[in-house]
């Protein structure tokens, strides 16, 4: 009579899986809820199961089960030791524990009744990748183990068991990773409120600064209205002394041309009174009278040219002198005009300031607005992501 497997076991093999531990349940969200950056490998995972040829039987492949219970599985294996078939435990136990079936399967080979299409996958490839392919067979063989080869040769299989194990550890791998990346975003927005709130300071300031520079260029402008105004009167005053300047000049030129004719009266009075003494001295006795008179008319007509000369003398230096101020009235006028000028092209530019300076107030009042608005919605995000890692959200 053919053995069969020692032990029976009370549960099925999905129900072991389910309640064998109840702080592992498997779920499709679950395995499929991983990162793909988690660098786990399956290897540290795998277990060893025994490797049997084509030819062996399934009372064979039931003695290695019954001596070894860890052993889930036996592995088939051709002449290069490469796994070509899987069969389960619990496969093998249906099987044997029929009411005829220890008779027809017990001297017959394994090839008969195991799996000729498990799920084979190199200890290189991704973990999510081996979960997903796991969780994409059917419900005959959800159960059954994953083979793991290494350079195509058998290095070990894959429990349900494991492969839950391996979901729980990049979970967790995962979990941390977003406290992490949580963390480091709820610093970085620290850091980005602290920079906003920075920001709209500045803006305020900036503001406060344009208000004041606008203050100071309306201020400077009003002087400089003042001082054009200032230079507007001079200008028309010196405009007025240069008339009056040249009012001089005319009337010094006039009584230049009176000291002449009187110079040239007082020449014609001495050659009359020359003329006069001459007449005086043929009349002998009778003459000396009008010689007399003669002699004073010269005398009075020599003095008369001396001051004459001096008053053309004087007219001259006090012509002179006002033809220099003339100059000078002309050359300030003309300074005065170069400076108005000046004034006017520097409240010109006063009011290009106050223009630019209040577009600059209007852009900071704008930044300090959208600043306002950007450190509210970071404030925010901060807020929940502190609330996320402290109310266990992840």
């Amino acid at each position: 009579m053919p053995t069969l497997l020692v032990e029976k076991p009370d549960l099925s093999l999905e129900d072991t899986y389910k309640h064998e531990d109840d702080s592992i349940r498997l779920t499709q969200d679950d395995l499929t809820e991983l990162t793909l950056n988690n660098q786990v490998s399956i290897r540290e995972y795998c277990r060893q199961v025994p490797m049997v040829g084509v030819h062996t039987t399934c009372g064979e492949a039931a003695s290695i089960l019954s001596q070894e219970q860890k052993y889930p599985c036996v592995i088939l294996g051709d002449d290069q030791n490469r796994p070509v078939g899987l069969l389960m435990r619990e496969t093998l136990y249906r099987i044997l524990n029929g009411r005829f079936a220890a008779d027809l399967f017990y001297r017959k080979s394994i090839s008969h009744v195991a799996d000729s299409s498990p799920v084979v996958v190199d200890v290189l490839a991704d973990a999510p990748e081996v979960i997903d392919v796991a969780l994409s067979r059917s419900e005959e063989h959800f159960y059954d183990c994953i083979i793991v080869t290494e350079e195509n040769r058998l290095l070990g299989v894959l429990t349900m068991r494991d492969l839950m194990s391996l979901s729980r550890r990049m979970q967790h791998e995962a979990g941390e990773e977003r406290v992490h990346t949580i963390t480091e975003s709820q610093k970085e927005i620290s850091r980005i409120h602290d920079s906003i709130t920075k920001l709209v300071q500045s803006a305020g300031k900036t503001g406060e600064d344009a208000k004041q520079i606008i203050q100071l260029s309306e201020q400077g402008a009003s002087s400089l209205m003042q001082v054009e105004a200032s230079y507007n009167r001079v200008h028309q005053h010196m405009g007025g002394q240069r008339q009056h300047a040249n009012d001089m000049l005319t009337s010094i030129e006039t009584g230049a041309g009176m000291a002449r004719s009187i110079r040239s009266l007082a020449d014609q009075s001495a050659l009359l009174a020359m003329n006069a003494s001459i007449e005086a001295a043929h009349a002998g006795e009778y003459g000396r009278g009008f010689q007399v008179v003669a002699s004073e008319i010269r005398a009075l007509a020599k003095q008369t040219r001396e001051v004459a000369g001096d008053m053309s003398s004087l007219l001259e230096g006090i012509g002179e002198l006002t033809r220099q101020t003339v100059e000078l009235v002309r050359a300030s006028a003309a300074e005065i005009d170069d400076s108005s000028v000046h004034v006017t092209e520097g409240s010109a530019a006063f009011n290009r300031l106050n223009s630019a300076v209040e577009g600059m107030l209007h852009i900071a009042a704008n930044i300090a607005e959208e600043g306002k608005q950007t450190g509210e919605v970071a404030d925010y995000i901060r807020k929940k992501l502190d609330s996320m890692i402290s109310g266990g959200e992840l």
